[in-house]
């Protein structure tokens, strides 16, 4: 095996178990999922109190359009902390593709949810480098 195609696999192993945890944590009402009609083709997840992970689906003629996920998507990207992750729609559960659409289109649509989302994660990470301080004393 090469190793890209190690490296692959390896990547697509993690963003699987990062969906199975993401739908654990949902069932134990530990992630709620939010979309603003404002903002079509984003959704947030509240993780915890305060780690925020932002979805951008796209979709449209070409792909590249953020569209609801309601919609028929080509690609959804996701962002966390210092990482990136990209599902394309023609890989299917080699990725979890249906999983992924089954917790994005779990969303509620709450403009005011989105904002307080917003709100918490910035101020984050504040608490997590006074933390950091708190430990080095």
């Amino acid at each position: 095996m090469e190793d890209s195609e190690k490296a692959y696999k390896k990547m697509a192993k993690d963003q699987i178990q990062f969906l199975d945890l993401l739908k654990n944590l949902t069932q134990r009402g530990k992630c709620k999922w939010f979309q603003s009609d404002s903002e079509p083709g984003y959704v947030y997840c509240l993780a915890g109190d305060d780690e925020l992970i932002i979805f951008e689906c796209l979709g449209g003629e070409k792909g590249d359009e953020p569209v609801p996920p309601s919609e028929p998507l080509a690609g959804v990207a996701s962002e966390f902390r210092n990482s990136t992750y990209l599902w394309l729609e023609g890989l299917g559960e080699l990725c979890g593709w249906d999983l992924l659409m089954k917790l994005l289109r779990s969303a509620q649509t709450n403009h005011d949810k989105v904002l307080e989302c917003r709100r918490i994660a910035h101020s984050s990470q504040i608490r997590v480098l006074e933390e950091l301080l708190k430990d080095n004393q």
